[in-house]
């Protein structure tokens, strides 16, 4: 599982229903997570690997802004791990 997946042209979305739920439903934290990862995923040719370097980005950004919460960091890593046989869920989305 990619935290970013191309939701169409030129277009990703931000996997928030796999963040922890006080992630996922918190829709100013969400835009501050997309705002963190525009850069890199602006003007790049969208490839899995640019949209697993945005997720990284995404990863370390939580896991410092909260770093009290233990193994949050393992926690949000280890969505990599996760399959869902090419169907995506709730995502948001944004143009790049």
């Amino acid at each position: 599982m990619k935290l970013f997946h191309r939701t169409g042209p030129g277009t990703v979305g931000l996997n928030y229903m796999w963040l922890p739920t006080w992630v996922g439903f918190n829709a100013a934290l969400i835009k501050e997570l997309e705002e963190h990862a525009a850069p890199l995923l602006m003007g790049r040719e969208l490839t899995d690997e640019t949209l697993e370097q945005a997720g990284d980005a995404v990863i370390e950004y939580l896991s410092k802004k909260f770093p009290h919460i233990s193994g949050i960091f393992e926690y949000l890593d280890g969505l990599k791990y996760v399959e869902t046989d090419g169907k995506e869920g709730p995502t948001t989305s944004s143009s790049v």
